[in-house]
């Protein structure tokens, strides 16, 4: 915002909206026609003093400093040339006074955490006038806005309003916030198409962790007259997708940058690092060193165990050095202030590697064959550079039947039926290759060039981990990230190969799974499909998609 000054169309208001939201603000001011600037033109129909000032401070406070007489002979001078009527904060300012007849509502909680993040839950009975927007004041000042809501179903909304219609009362979001924002004096505005109401708002301040879990385990557990994922992943697309997205991104790479590295065994150049992310559970420390270590050549590999739970610290520091000191293996703790997810916490982990090769593997894999050290060293001299510079392996079920031969993908078509209409939506899906199959079916387990394989074993030159700047942050916990990270090397012209080095995985028994993760993979599978749905769609479907066959390749990342 320019002040008092003389404003540009390249700064965005003090307010603190969803970037997404102002840079089509911006478009659309940018689009029309200036507003005259005569000191003689009649006052617009849309312009209140009061709110004028009420929305931006700065010009506030120019006019109490006698720099301008009036908001309006600023809008004159500066503000019409800038389309500020039109800005979300001119537009969500509240009114002077509040008119009677506003809709049944209700404020159920407010969570706010230092980082600027607000998290807002409540009820409205909208019919007739549909909720446009939240926000967050405190006197004269808009700490956060909104226009990205959610809606849901609530249940016992319904049945105070006697509502049984089918329309969703429920409404919640998370926005940015000032991070200035303090627990006295703040009130809820609800703005409406043709009204508003200020409401006293009680600030609960927890912490980015927790008012992710909140968020999160909301999502996971709101319900829908129609479809759940279909009725979620439209709120998602209309921004709050964006700021789950940018809330758990920004608090991963925070929580990615308190490593802490601890070092047991033998320091020096590996051939190879093997990265383990452990969640919740520390048994499986010890037993993969036992049956790793079985291998001749092991100890040309070093292990790298990183712990998105902090808590368990201590368990883990004696675990890695008993196991280091019994089986002779070199063992790398790194320790996480929080939980990163999967993604930024094996990033994490291959900073302190010490070796030109990274193995991401998860806690519940375990080698098939006693000679899995000499095998990978040998598939690697065997195979031509493009072949190995990024591949997975088959992983079976303890059974012995197939679970992964490599991964590809599909769009599944979301029908979500209403009383009122029918709403489609692609929902995008990874699939296995041979799920279930016999060990030994060999067309599965030959070398081949694969759509993507699992983030429970990768095999990837490091220098070309880095180069596509390892997993992505904007992947909640883990589920998709393994994808989208085969995706990008496809794209930058290399794709992944499945090799037959067998290996046993025990899914889902490595970590501990809650309520908060269901609703992280809700985003992750929304955020995959807004990603990457396009070019699925274009040649990547299906268990034999064409792109593979006529693979364009583009530049490399720098």
């Amino acid at each position: 915002m320019n002040g008092a000054g003389k404003g540009t169309h390249e700064t965005a208001p003090a307010t603190e909206i969803d970037p997404e939201l102002w840079a089509e603000v911006m478009a659309i001011t940018e689009a029309m026609v200036p507003v005259p600037t005569d000191p003689t033109d009649d006052l617009p129909a849309d312009f209140v003093e009061a709110k004028y000032l009420r929305a931006f401070a700065d010009i506030d406070d120019a006019v109490k400093k006698g720099a301008f007489t009036s908001g309006f002979a600023h809008y004159q001078k500066y503000g019409a040339s800038e389309n500020r009527l039109r800005w979300p904060a001119y537009r969500h300012a509240h009114p002077i006074t509040e008119t009677p007849n506003f809709p049944a509502h209700g404020a159920d909680a407010v969570f706010w955490s230092p980082s600027g993040h607000a998290m807002v839950i409540g009820w409205i009975d909208d019919a007739g006038d549909s909720l446009s927007s939240i926000s967050l004041v405190k006197h004269e000042t808009v700490l956060g806005l909104t226009e990205a809501l959610a809606r849901c179903r609530r249940q016992d909304a319904e049945r105070a309003v006697g509502a049984a219609d089918g329309r969703l009362l429920g409404f919640w979001s998370v926005f940015a916030c000032r991070t200035e924002l303090k627990p006295e004096d703040i009130r809820l505005v609800l703005m409406t198409e043709a009204d508003c109401k200020a409401i006293p708002a009680k600030i609960q301040q927890v912490s980015d962790e927790r008012l992710r879990e909140i968020a999160l385990e909301y999502a996971a557990h709101a319900s829908y007259w129609g479809h759940p994922q279909v009725e979620a992943f439209g709120f998602l697309d209309r921004g709050l997708g964006t700021a789950l997205v940018t809330l758990s991104a920004g608090l991963a790479r925070r929580i990615a940058a308190g490593a802490f590295c601890k070092r047991y065994g033998p320091s020096r150049k590996f051939v190879a690092s093997i990265i383990v992310c452990l969640y919740g559970k520390v048994e499986y420390l010890f037993l993969q060193a036992a049956l790793f270590s079985r291998a001749a050549g092991h100890q040309e590999f070093e292990f790298i165990y990183v712990s998105n739970s902090p808590e368990l610290a201590e368990r883990l520091c004696k675990e890695a050095e008993l196991a280091a000191r019994i089986y002779g293996i070199s063992i790398a703790l790194v320790i996480l202030p929080g939980n990163a997810g999967f993604g930024l916490a094996n990033n994490a982990a291959a900073s302190f590697a010490q070796s030109d090769r990274i193995l991401i593997v998860n806690p519940d894999v375990f080698p098939r064959s006693d000679d899995w050290a000499h095998a990978h060293t040998a598939l690697l001299d065997a195979k031509p550079e493009a072949e190995t510079r990024f591949f997975g392996v088959p992983l079976f079920y303890d059974d012995g039947s197939l679970m992964h031969a490599g991964m590809y993908f599909e769009m599944d078509e979301g029908f979500s039926v209403t009383s009122t209409e029918i709403t489609r939506r692609n929902l995008g899906r990874v699939e296995h290759y041979g799920k279930g199959a016999p060990p030994n079916t060999a067309v599965l387990l030959r070398s081949r060039p694969v759509p993507a394989v699992s983030g429970a074993f990768m095999s990837v030159d490091r220098d070309w981990f880095e180069r596509l700047g390892g997993f992505s942050a904007s992947y909640v916990f883990g589920h998709y990230e393994d994808a989208d990270l085969c995706l990008r090397s496809l794209q930058a012209g290399t794709p992944v190969y499945l090799h037959n080095l067998p290996y046993w995985h025990l899914e889902g028994k490595g970590s501990t799974r809650r309520p908060v993760h269901e609703g992280g993979s809700l985003v992750n599978r929304w955020y995959f499909t807004t990603e990457w749905g396009g070019i699925i769609r274009d040649g990547m479907q299906g268990p034999t998609p064409d792109r593979l066959s006529r693979l364009e390749v583009v530049s490399e990342p720098t």
